[in-house]
């Protein structure tokens, strides 16, 4: 385990900077400090860690030897340049999508900088610094900065990784994809329950237990044995259905429908489940030679 007694301050306790403080506090460490736009919400996280609600970035810095940035991605390299003298401190960001740059303000005041980016869907109201259990988590910093960072993420439980700096937009866009963009997928594919005459909550339950066993199938079948569904069968008469549904039921989802069977396409020939014939009945039956 990382030194204990390296006290941390954490700017930002939204659904990201709250799992964190708690993921910390439940490791051991000392959490310093809270800084937060919503001092209510965070008084409650403050109580909850023992730790002191600070009155600005710059205050919560003081009282700390790492300071964690749980900020959105515009406002990292703003607040990073409130934060003051930080000299021999070690500030990290938690965006997937930025380098070490936005914290250039930092690393010119004598900062150790480094990013940690856990990649799991945390949301507020979800389960908190337990759904980091077992997560991968992004790293990247100085070298003082990346080690520090390494030991925190094993401490919290999660497997830390180095992302090489020029494909860190396309890694962040690897985990929107799966945590932010499939979201709206999902409740797309919940609002056609009410069609059904039932209710979001229980189409709900019935798609989120499927998304967990699809995320447990990937886990441990990989791809492309995990791709399934009737593009990877060859059902083109279950697609045409599927198609004429959508058309009188949900217009909007026709293109994107079309665009996930092609996508699947590939990895059912890949498994040698489809022949190029098959493939292109498939193709034929979207409407479009794909």
């Amino acid at each position: 385990m990382n030194d204990p007694r390296a006290r941390i301050s954490i700017i930002g306790v939204g659904a990201m900077g709250t799992a964190l403080t708690q993921g910390a506090h439940a490791a051991g460490y000392q959490i310093a400090s809270l800084s937060s736009r919503h001092p209510d919400r965070a008084s409650r996280v403050a109580e909850d860690v023992g730790a002191r609600l600070a009155a600005s970035p710059a205050d919560a810095a003081r009282s700390a030897e790492v300071v964690l940035l749980c900020v959105p991605d515009d406002a990292i390299a703003p607040v990073a340049s409130e934060l003051g003298d930080v000299q021999g401190k070690i500030v990290v960001h938690t965006a997937g999508s930025r380098g070490l740059a936005v914290l250039d303000v930092a690393a010119g005041r004598g900062a150790e900088t480094g990013s940690l980016h856990p990649v799991m869907v945390v949301a507020t109201g979800g389960r908190g610094h337990e759904a980091l259990r077992g997560a991968t988590a992004a790293i990247d910093g100085t070298d003082h900065a990346r080690r520090w960072l390494g030991g925190f993420a094993e401490d919290l439980g999660l497997e830390p990784v180095t992302i090489p700096a020029a494909h860190r937009a396309l890694y962040h866009l690897s985990a929107s994809m799966v945590g932010g963009l499939m979201t709206g997928l999902l409740a797309s594919a919940v609002d056609l329950w009410g069609q059904l005459d039932l209710d979001r909550d229980t189409g709900a339950r019935a798609m989120g237990r499927m998304v967990q066993e699809a995320g447990r199938n990937l886990e441990r079948l990989g791809v492309p044995n995990a791709v399934m569904g009737p593009a990877v069968r060859g059902d083109a008469g279950t697609i045409e259905e599927h198609l004429r549904v959508l058309a009188i039921n949900a217009p909007q989802l026709v293109p994107l429908y079309r665009d996930l069977v092609t996508l699947c396409l590939p990895y059912a020939m890949e498994r040698g489940l489809l022949d190029s014939a098959r493939a292109e009945s498939v193709s034929d039956a979207l409407g479009e030679r794909t």
